[in-house]
């Protein structure tokens, strides 16, 4: 079964297509994936990670900012000027209230000219968490929409055993009235009125149970598909042909194709990116600045009285970290044991993923046999309880004999119809796991 995945604004127009009467499992995981609240959540989180990425945030590009300053100082001031004269030497001036103005505008860039290539790695590392974001809200998405295939089935089940409980009403009913038109000539008692009445009593009650499981169920299928929680509607049943994928096929797949692999890849990309990042905290770092203002500064005791200078300033600065206390070494071996724990995780996952799909595939086909075994059981019990049926009819046959056909046939019903929900679970656990549940 592949389910296709559909834009966001297709799906929108689908919201009034089922118009509150019957819901298609296509329809269904369309609204959950543009919908649904947890994947609206992810998706912003990703969006927000994905704005990150770019070269201005790694220092690839160079900053220009306005600068300006200003202070007034009132001070005691206690200044002795050397004079150059042999007599007297210094001029001694102390004064209470000396006043300094400064003040200067001006327009400074600054630009690391050599990091080692850390702001490529800082980009590749951004990169790196803007995929792993976008790995997770596809390893959500797949998981959304395989709840929701799950709960869609379930509810399908509940459809039909209704359906098959309210058959069962109408023939106890329809026999009821027959049973009170027997009674009339002598032919029935009102004991086997009371038979009926009480199986008509038990189908009842077991339809009310599967109504409110089913209402129940329902809320739970809106909330995931982001739709009104008081929506009611039926569900339609879906393709049955499922063809059971080779083991080759299914290892292929998964490695090729699995959500939570790929999440694991990114992981492992990630966790390369900052032992890199980690390795050249050992190269140095330049930068350059050039700063193009005007500075202004009087001051009551100094010979300058006034300073007004306007031009241009280019410099450079350099950094490199001769000791840190064992810090940078400290980080290198946390990420060299990041990394092999990301490939660690990966190994585990590849081989537990493996695992599921291999007991998904032979559960899918022990299922498969037993739907076959049970479908020709089912004539076998249809021909017995539309027999007894006849014979009741004629008065050949007792309640009890009836009753006990009535719920062979029904039993039956509902077995096949829960080995086909367990089929389509098992295929569709199946098809999340080779990564083609989405398209």
């Amino acid at each position: 079964m592949k389910l296709i995945y559909i834009s966001i604004l297709a799906v929108f127009s689908l919201q009034c297509g089922w118009c509150q009467t019957t819901l298609t499992l296509d329809q269904a995981i369309k609204m959950a994936v543009a919908q649904n609240p947890s994947i609206k959540i992810q998706r912003m989180e990703t969006t927000v990670v994905q704005n990150n990425v770019f070269k201005a945030n790694v220092g690839q590009l160079p900053t220009v900012n306005a600068v300006a300053s200003g202070s007034y100082l009132n001070n005691f001031a206690d200044v002795k000027l050397r004079t150059f004269q042999p007599d007297p030497e210094f001029i001694n001036v102390d004064e209470f209230g000396v006043e300094t103005i400064n003040a200067n505008i001006g327009v400074q860039a600054d630009y690391v000219v050599y990091d080692g290539g850390r702001s490529n790695i800082r980009l590749n590392l951004l990169q790196g968490l803007s995929d792993l974001e976008r790995a997770k809200q596809e390893v959500l998405v797949n998981e959304t929409v395989l709840t929701v295939s799950e709960l869609y089935l379930e509810i399908l089940k509940l459809q039909n055993q209704a359906a098959f409980l309210t058959e069962n009403i109408s023939n106890s009913k329809a026999r009821i009235t027959k049973m009170e038109d027997r009674k009339q000539f002598g032919k029935a008692t009102r004991l086997d009125i009371l038979r009926l009445q009480t199986a008509l009593n038990q189908d009842e009650s077991a339809l009310d149970d599967v109504l409110l499981v089913k209402a129940n169920l329902i809320k739970d299928l809106n909330f995931l598909i982001g739709s009104d929680l008081e929506e009611t509607f039926e569900v339609t049943a879906v393709a049955e042909t499922i063809t059971v994928p080779t083991i080759e096929s299914i290892q292929q797949e998964i490695l090729a194709n699995n959500p939570q692999l790929q999440l694991s890849k990114v992981g492992i990309a990630v966790a390369g990116a900052e032992l890199q990042l980690s390795e050249l905290d050992t190269k140095p770092t330049v930068a350059a600045f050039a700063s193009v203002g005007y500075n202004y500064q009087r001051n009551d005791v100094q010979q300058l009285a006034e300073i007004q200078t306007a031009g241009l300033t280019i410099g450079f600065n350099a950094s490199y970290n001769i000791f840190d206390g064992g810090i940078r070494k400290n980080r290198i071996n946390n990420a060299k044991i990041g990394v092999e724990v990301e490939n660690s995780r990966r190994a585990l996952l590849e081989e537990s993923l493996y695992n599921q799909a291999l007991k998904a595939r032979s559960s899918l086909l022990l299922l498969q046999s037993q739907l076959a075994r049970e479908q020709q059981n089912l004539q076998t019990f249809e021909e017995a309880y539309t027999k007894t049926q006849d014979l009741f009819l004629a008065g050949k046959a007792n309640n009890l004999a009836l009753r006990d056909a009535q719920l062979a046939r029904l039993n039956v019903l509902l077995r096949i119809d829960q080995l086909k929900v367990d089929i389509f679970k098992s295929n569709l656990r199946l098809e999340q796991l080779m990564g083609r549940l989405v398209k």
